[in-house]
């Protein structure tokens, strides 16, 4: 089972964004994906800077995937989306548009195309579509059936933020009182999103920029005898500010079987702010969570 690292969804800056791929180039991943899923005014990596990673990734045994916005709204973010597809590497793509734009390369359904059902992943195979991180609110038997029907490589959301929703529109902006166009750059100041809260108190979303993500962590660490079992090839591990690299490690030991369920969880929760959630997965809410042993 391979073990991924999803792109980074929030606006670091640059050097923090330089040193993470550094540290990643060291990390026991198969696959790292880099791009831009959610705004290309992030202050980030300019297409120099990609090159320059990928190369290093490379010569450090990873392959390499290209991940590109989740909606492509305008001329600015189409012109990013056609500068970033001339690098030459296998494209996910997160907007079915990119389909028409990537050429003859391998492709990945991204977890943003709604990739539910069997005949859906059908057509995508037809298009040349090799491998499909399923959609984060999709529940196990979804998953399975899903596998087992179309012989497809399936990736899974396994760690991280659940990035829930994409919008034209910049909700870290609109809490300033700017608007997209006007963009200072405040999603820097909240490096995994900025919570929102109920009224009781009870943390929810997290917003960063464009995109709504879960206040939570969604982690499947408990599940993955269970991901194998139903034929699952890689779990993806989205990043977080700090503890990456703890976070890949605590999912290589689960993967190799040295490490049980609960003294993984044991671990995240260590280097993991807030709770966790993971119901989705079993079919039920999103925001719980249930352990190996109760799920």
């Amino acid at each position: 089972m391979e073990i991924t690292l999803g792109p980074v969804l929030f606006d670091w800056p640059k050097d923090e964004v330089l040193k993470f791929y550094e540290e990643a180039s060291r990390m026991d991943v198969d696959r790292v994906y880099i791009g831009e899923v959610v705004c290309t005014r992030k202050i980030g990596l300019r297409m120099n800077d990609i090159e320059g990673i990928i190369k290093l990734l490379q010569d450090s045994g990873k392959k390499v995937i290209l991940s590109t916005l989740a909606v492509i709204s305008n001329e600015e973010e189409l012109e990013f989306t056609r500068k970033l597809l001339h690098l030459p590497c296998p494209v996910e793509a997160n907007d079915m548009s990119v389909f028409n734009m990537a050429g003859e390369r391998e492709l990945v359904a991204g977890p943003h195309i709604t990739a539910y059902n069997a005949p859906t992943i059908e057509f995508f195979k037809s298009i040349g579509v090799k491998r499909v991180v399923f959609p984060v609110e999709l529940p196990k038997a979804s998953i399975e059936h899903d596998l087992r029907a179309t012989g497809i490589f399936g990736e899974v959301f396994a760690h991280g933020k659940v990035p829930l929703a994409f919008s034209w529109r910049c909700y870290t902006s609109r809490a300033f009182g700017l608007n997209k166009t006007n963009c200072k750059h405040h999603c820097m100041k909240y490096p995994d999103g900025m919570e929102l809260k109920t009224v009781d108190g009870e943390p929810i979303f997290s917003v960063n920029g464009t995109s709504i993500l879960s206040a939570s962590t969604y982690s499947l660490v408990e599940f993955v005898e269970d991901l194998k079992g139903i034929g699952v090839g890689a779990l993806r591990i989205s990043p977080q500010y700090r503890n990456t690299a703890k976070i890949v490690e605590v999912f290589r030991a689960r993967v190799n079987g040295t490490l049980g369920p609960g003294e993984g969880m044991k671990e995240l929760k260590a280097v993991t702010e807030g709770s966790f959630s993971n119901g989705w997965y079993h079919g039920g809410a999103g925001k719980e969570y249930l352990n190996a042993v109760l799920g």
